[in-house]
């Protein structure tokens, strides 16, 4: 503290000194009907800052039309005027200067919500990319490559952003990464992201170096997926359905309705997919035979698989205006998923003349359905002071799955003929039981006009139990008989504490923020089949610093460091040794420690009057790096096997440059691109293992056409080069999508077209070598053009007289977060 208060004195004593420059400012107009030409008093006047588009002022038109936003220091913004039954109007790029720092505005024209005139609508479009001290906002409610997809679609065009075959999205080369929804963890994000409908997903922010405020889980850092919400009074709803050839459609429909102090939400959703891929692999082993003579084997791999999964999405919510500025939001999802699976692989095992030993063919089916309910309650006062505010939030999940597997697998000679003998049939029926608790409350201080505090404390708890009941078919009798091998119950429980505090503030054109969380884990893990019980727990600091130079309101540069942890998880704790295939084994280590990751990164920032751009570098070193390990054995049929594990290995460095660029070339051509270059260098000598290291890079671009007749086309192109892992590579890919909306109906509704992979290039191919022992090469096919045709439609209006309207407008729940249903 006895830092902080001379630097808090200086900063006052500064701006009394500069105040005539950069707080004595105004900006004044008078706010007018397009049509009627007469006033329009008591509607909301806000004042935008033109580099990330915070809240600087705002105030209420007076009964005459006129406002006036004071004090406003020198520099660019937006003004955005709302009310009930207007459509939003954006007066954009309002320069405020020490030679003029009263600017008058004059008349703004305002039109009513059913007047959807072109100028309006260019106007008001928000920005695709928008910029913030520590994350890049993307918004991607108006993206035409997404529609009719999902959430993984929505990161494919989000930059710094890849998606692999599995759908695992990965940020700058890692996958650990946190996926919050609306700022929070939600049991939608654990689900996977294919879950979530794109439709439904306003913006992403990517946060690649996140504050203390943030939990610290995984080392790329977070993406916060914020949902689209109603905020006009009366009943709101959107309907939409989309479809594409093979079985695949969704639907959804969500109602708001909104009156005096109570908002009223729900939604339901539905989803059904059906995936078809291929895929090919040839692994050459290498081995010393008994006799010490090295020799080598073949085996050839085909595969073809089918998946069928949906899910029913029902979300029912409620907002209340309490007295004294106070808000409070509960809501219930109630989540149905089926899945359905069935493969085929062939393979052919060739000796060291390339000769043919004998073929196997296994086939796979199998089935899941899950049940999830989630309960949410949220809590927010606000104070006079303009940014301070309390919040409180508390989440409950349950969530029960059942599975059943069943794997067939039958050998043959040379000649065909069944070697009965060997063959096999194993089923699974798995139970398992997921519970999450969290309670994090939050409090912010502002104390100047840049200045601020914020303080919180988050608790955390999780509880993952699995259990197998594992089966093979005895070949003598014909009968099931339980398997010692693959029966196994495992329970895994994670408590996670944490106290956090920031502190920011601004001297000029120097600002800065110093944070640091202090969280404590403590972790059980059961693996109650055998009898292995851990009890691992750890303390831990979490550092963050941010600073930040404006060289003007067009130039700034933006540095930070922050300390994160990746903990591992249960799949990679679980040790129980998995032999459902017989070729390739599988078994998790408990002994695995956390990986913590040092982040550093630097960005420079341009803004003009219709274009931006951004250039970063980033570093982060990291140790205990957890990797997948195989390494080959004979099986006791005398098979060349591998088994898959994990394991900490010593360091790893990741360093690289992204650039990130959009504008508007024409009024009717808008592009967006990004590039990002990259080194991953994994380090496993201390494991006896050899270094691995690769520069990758991905890049994308989006370009948005507006056509006549109220027709938007979009182009989507994206690669991603060669990726590193620790025995080997993943290859490129690259894919194209081209879509196209056209409104109707008074622009309420909307036919939209998307061709997703135009060219049909997405595949995935890897390459794992492991020297003396192992060399495989292997490819997967998805089934990933798709052509996907939509309609949607949004219905409502407002209700009551208008004079009912305005009386009512300070009592909505406040809060961007807190504003409505999910849309």
């Amino acid at each position: 503290m006895k830092h902080i208060l001379p630097l808090v004195l200086v900063t006052c004593f500064t701006f009394l000194h500069l105040s005539s420059a950069l707080g004595q400012g105004k900006i004044t107009g008078k706010l007018q009907d397009a049509t009627t030409k007469q006033p329009v008093g008591f509607a909301t006047a806000a004042l935008l800052a033109g580099a990330d588009s915070s809240i600087v002022a705002s105030a209420l038109v007076n009964a005459d039309g006129s406002f006036t936003l004071a004090p406003v220091a020198v520099g660019r913004y937006h003004l955005k005027v709302s009310f009930v039954g207007y459509a939003t109007r954006v007066v954009p790029n309002i320069q405020v200067t020490a030679a003029k720092p009263a600017v008058d505005l004059g008349v703004v024209a305002f039109r009513s919500a059913s007047q959807q005139l072109r100028a309006v609508e260019v106007v008001g479009q928000r920005a695709q990319v928008e910029y913030a001290l520590d994350r890049r906002v993307y918004n991607v409610g108006q993206d035409l490559s997404t529609v009719g997809g999902t959430a993984v679609d929505v990161m494919q065009n989000v930059p710094s952003v890849t998606v692999d075959q599995e759908g695992t999205v990965s940020m700058r080369g890692t996958s650990n990464i946190t996926i919050l929804i609306d700022g929070k963890p939600s049991a939608l994000s654990g689900l996977g992201l294919d879950q979530i409908p794109a439709s439904t997903i306003e913006r992403v922010e990517v946060i690649t170096n996140p504050s203390s405020k943030y939990d610290p889980s995984g080392t790329g850092g977070v993406l916060n997926i914020i949902l689209k919400k109603e905020k006009q009074r009366g009943l709101n709803g959107t309907a939409s359905a989309n479809a594409s050839w093979g079985d695949r459609y969704n639907t959804s429909l969500n109602l708001n309705y909104r009156f005096g102090k109570l908002n009223l939400f729900s939604s339901y959703d539905f989803r059904q997919d059906l995936r078809k891929g291929r895929g090919n692999q040839f692994r050459t082993n290498m081995f010393t035979a008994e006799a010490g003579r090295d020799t080598t084997s073949f085996q050839e791999q085909e595969s073809t698989n089918t998946n069928r999964r949906g899910n029913h999405n029902v979300r029912f919510g409620a907002d209340y205006q309490l007295p004294h500025n106070q808000s409070i939001t509960g809501a219930v999802l109630y989540r149905y998923g089926y899945r359905d699976n069935e493969g085929i692989t062939n393979y052919r095992f060739l000796e060291e003349n390339r000769d043919l030993n004998s073929t196997s063919t296994r086939t796979t089916l199998g089935d899941e359905t899950s049940n999830l309910f989630e309960y949410t309650l949220g809590y927010r006062k606000t104070f006079d002071r303009p940014g301070r505010e309390l919040t409180a939030d508390a989440v409950f999940n349950l969530e029960e799955e059942k599975g059943a597997d069943d794997f067939r697998q039958s050998y043959f000679n040379p000649e065909g003929v069944a070697l009965a003998g060997r063959n096999s049939w194993q089923k699974n029926n798995v139970l398992e039981k997921e519970r999450e608790f969290s309670l994090q409350v939050d409090y912010v201080h502002p104390f100047s006009e840049k200045g601020k505090w914020e303080a919180g404390y988050r608790s955390t708890f999780e509880r993952n139990d699995a259990d197998v009941q594992a089966t093979d078919q005895d070949n003598e009798t014909g009968l099931f008989l339980n398997s010692l091998g693959r029966t196994n119950h495992f329970i895994y429980d994670e408590w996670v504490h944490a106290v956090y505090g920031n502190y920011g503030n601004a001297l000029h054109k120097f600002s800065y923020q110093l944070g640091a969380r202090l969280e404590q884990t403590n972790l059980v893990i059961n693996q109650v089949t055998q009898g292995q019980r851990n009890k691992p727990g750890y303390l831990n600091l979490f550092p963050s610093l941010f600073l930040t130079y404006d060289f003007s309101e067009e130039q700034k540069i933006q540095t930070s460091y922050s300390r994160r942890i990746d903990r591992p998880g249960t799949r990679q704790l679980n040790p129980f040794l998995d032999i459902s295939d017989s070729l390739n084994l599988r078994q998790g280590n408990p002994a695995l420690n956390p990986e913590f990751i040092d982040s550093y990164e630097a960005n420079y920032l341009h803004f003009w009057d219709h274009a931006s751009a951004t250039v970063g570098v980033f570093y982060r070193k990291m140790t205990d790096v957890v990797q997948s390990i195989r390494t080959p054995f004979v099986n006791e049929n005398g098979q060349n096997a591998t088994l898959s594990t994990y394991a900490n290995i010593a360091s790893g460095t990741s360093y690289g440059l992204e650039v990130t660029g959009s504008a508007d070339l024409t009024p009717w051509w808008r592009v967006n691109a990004n590039a990002s270059g990259f080194n991953y260098k994994i380090d496993a000598t201390e494991q006896g293992l050899a270094t691995n290291s690769r520069f990758s890079w991905t890049s994308r671009l989006n370009s948005n056409f507006s056509l006549p007749y109220k027709t938007e086309v979009q182009l989507s192109l994206n690669y991603r080069s060669p990726t590193v892992t620790l025995q080997g590579e993943r290859s490129s890919f690259f894919t194209t999508s081209l879509s196209a909306r056209k409104e109707i109906l008074g622009g309420k509704g909307n036919i939209i077209l998307r061709v997703q992979d135009l060219f049909n290039t997405m595949r995935f191919d890897s390459y794992t070598f492991i020297e003396g022992e192992l060399e495989e090469r292997s490819r997967y096919k998805p089934q990933s053009q798709l052509v996907y045709v939509g309609f949607s439609f949004r219905f409502g209006g407002t209700n009551g007289p208008r004079e009912e309207r305005r009386e009512n407008e300070g009592e909505l729940p406040g809060g961007p977060e807190r504003e409505g249903g999910q849309y």
